[in-house]
């Protein structure tokens, strides 16, 4: 069920069990974090790949550029703390192919399920929160 969003982004939303346990094995190119859509991850993903590419980026890796784009926040701690993974439904976001996606899900036990839509409203207010950053 993971979806390409942009050539070699890939998102699938998540349930995870025991957060602890698949905590050591994100970061880099491989992400979990909570949000209320697929556009708002899609979103910061596209975010922090532009960041990356302008050299404007704010963290040392795309998972937590992603992180910091999605969360409004400039500093990571307050972003974990803020959109980082629990346990419950989270997005698996990868920067790379999709079978990395299946290897990530397959190797850590999660279950994909279905993803969900933003309203207008919510999205417009993700947009402007992840407008921040660039400002900051």
């Amino acid at each position: 069920m993971a979806e390409e969003v942009l050539r070699g982004v890939w998102i699938s939303r998540v349930l995870v069990e025991n957060p602890d346990e698949v905590i050591p094995h994100i970061g880099g190119n491989v992400q979990l974090v909570r949000a209320s859509c697929w556009q708002e991850v899609a979103f910061a993903a596209v975010l922090a790949l532009r960041a990356f590419e302008r050299g404007t980026n704010h963290a040392k890796t795309l998972g937590g550029e992603l992180l910091l784009r999605l969360s409004g926040e400039i500093q990571i701690k307050d972003a974990i703390r803020k959109r980082g993974v629990r346990k419950g439904e989270n997005y698996l976001v990868v920067f790379g192919k999709r079978r990395d996606v299946e290897d990530f899900i397959k190797r850590h036990g999660l279950r994909e399920i279905a993803v969900e839509s933003c309203s207008k409203e919510e999205m417009k207010t993700f947009f402007e929160k992840s407008a921040l950053v660039e400002v900051l």
